[in-house]
């Protein structure tokens, strides 16, 4: 017996461990080079793993939801176990060879299908064996998934009408139980890391944004794609950041030492259905409002169809998070680690406020900073702040920018 100890390899910057989310094989099993053999989680992301030899699976690092460090075995393969062709089979024992339906329980039909859509198949209740791909290569895609629902759905309806048989309710369930994996599971660790080492303080204000709505307004038919009003703020962020860059900041805690980003990438929080990620618009402030729109809306997408990179994720300088229109008007945004600071944008309301002597409607817009104090003190925060709104308030400085 050869055996090939494949272990699991450094996909990412500063990767010390992944979570095994699913496993595409099973002990016993032959495998080919290149087969996909896991779907795992790391801090950033939900990557797809092959195997680098072909073979016989003679052991996995464990089961669904272990955590494996890099460094360690992650399957152990037996190489003199090769993918060959079945030798034909006599005609005198043709007859005692099981069928390929008497098979059919006892193998596992390989499936190419993106990790996406393979969770996809998870939450729709569908083993995505038994679905036909009609991607390239005969890869499974969401609309293979939903036309298989369809066909399932009116198979069981068909005989539904010919029998009515009487049926006990069964007793109510009072509760749910849902394992904190993948996804979720590094939110809360990261969440609990940043909550426990960095003292967070949290400034709010509000903003006078009746400019910015107008100008957004005018400009929206301008644009192929959505423009929300995050350009906008990361562009009066990027500006604060280069007057206060104690904000652009890491604190390295083995040197004591605070370490000033002379770099702008900006981490944009996004909640999609499996938790929250944050990607990353590099270089933001060398960037126009056009850009940091169209650049949006890719990461958006990506992030909602599972198919960010690692790379995307990763060397966020400074982290802004949305809680959109419908959210509240301010909160107190956790800070994303090692960064010392983030910045929270609310939902903009039409509300009365004092102007000179008189009282008109507004466009304002409640915004939260939230900071490691030990880093930053209220001062510096404040100004910050003013710093950020005076672009909000007065968005035509941006055309100070413009080269």
């Amino acid at each position: 017996m050869v055996r090939y100890e494949f272990k699991l390899p450094d996909i990412g910057e500063g990767l010390h461990e992944a979570e095994i989310v699913r496993w595409f094989v099973h002990e016993g099993e032959k495998v080919t080079i290149d087969q996909p053999i896991a779907e795992i989680q790391t801090d950033k992301a939900t990557v797809e793993i092959s195997t680098p030899v072909a073979g016989k699976i003679i052991a996995l690092a464990g089961p669904e939801g272990e955590v494996v460090k890099v460094g360690e075995p992650l399957i152990i393969v037996d190489m003199q176990e090769k993918m060959e062709a079945v030798a034909p089979v006599a005609p005198q024992e043709a007859a005692e060879q099981p069928t390929s339906s008497e098979l059919a329980p006892h193998r596992k039909k390989h499936v190419i299908a993106a990790p996406s859509v393979r969770k996809r198949a998870r939450e729709m209740g569908i083993l995505i064996e038994e679905v036909k791909g009609t991607g390239e290569g005969g890869r499974v895609v969401v609309a293979d998934l939903e036309r298989y629902a369809t066909e399932r759905a009116a198979a069981a309806v068909a005989p539904a009408l010919e029998v009515i048989e009487p049926t006990v309710s069964p007793p109510k369930q009072t509760e749910e139980r849902l394992p904190m994996r993948g996804l979720r599971k590094k939110i809360a660790e990261k969440m609990v890391k940043s909550a426990y080492t960095a003292p967070h303080v949290t400034g709010m204000d509000e903003v006078d944004v009746t400019t910015l709505v107008d100008i957004r307004t005018s400009l929206m038919n301008q644009l192929s794609i959505k423009l929300t009003y995050l350009p906008f703020v990361i562009k009066a962020v990027t500006r604060a950041l280069k007057e206060h860059p104690l904000f652009n900041a890491t604190l390295d805690e083995e040197t004591n030492e605070i370490v000033l980003k002379k770099e702008y990438h900006i981490g944009i929080a996004t909640a999609t259905k499996e938790g929250l990620v944050v990607p990353v618009i590099r270089h933001a402030d060398q960037k126009s409002i056009r850009e940091l729109a169209e650049e949006l809306a890719e990461l958006t997408g990506k992030a909602h169809c599972h198919t960010l990179r690692v790379d995307e994720l990763q060397g966020s300088t400074f982290t802004i998070t949305s809680t959109g229109a419908k959210g509240g008007w301010f909160a107190t945004p956790i800070i994303n680690y090692p960064e010392v600071a983030i910045l929270g944008v609310h939902a903009i309301k039409r509300k009365p406020v004092v102007i000179g002597e008189e009282i008109v409607i507004r466009d304002m817009m409640g915004i939260s900073l939230t900071f490691d104090h030990r880093v930053i003190d209220g001062e510096p925060a404040g100004r910050f702040m003013a710093a950020v709104a005076s672009v909000l308030e007065k968005p035509e400085q941006l055309l100070l920018d413009v080269r």
